[in-house]
């Protein structure tokens, strides 16, 4: 996956989801809180694809 593949788009947040994903990227050894955002994404995708097997 390299970066000319992604996409930017807007995303609407609460005030509130956007400071915790600026207190807990760096925790997660996310270089961004664009990374941080796509991992959570992807894990939370994960979970409801094990909810269905």
């Amino acid at each position: 996956m390299s970066f000319q593949n992604k996409v930017k788009f807007a995303l609407w947040a609460y005030p509130e989801t956007l400071k915790d994903v600026e207190v807990h990227y760096q925790n997660d050894n996310c270089r961004s809180q664009s990374e941080f955002i796509e991992k959570a994404i992807k894990f939370y995708i994960g979970y409801l694809d094990e909810e269905k097997a």
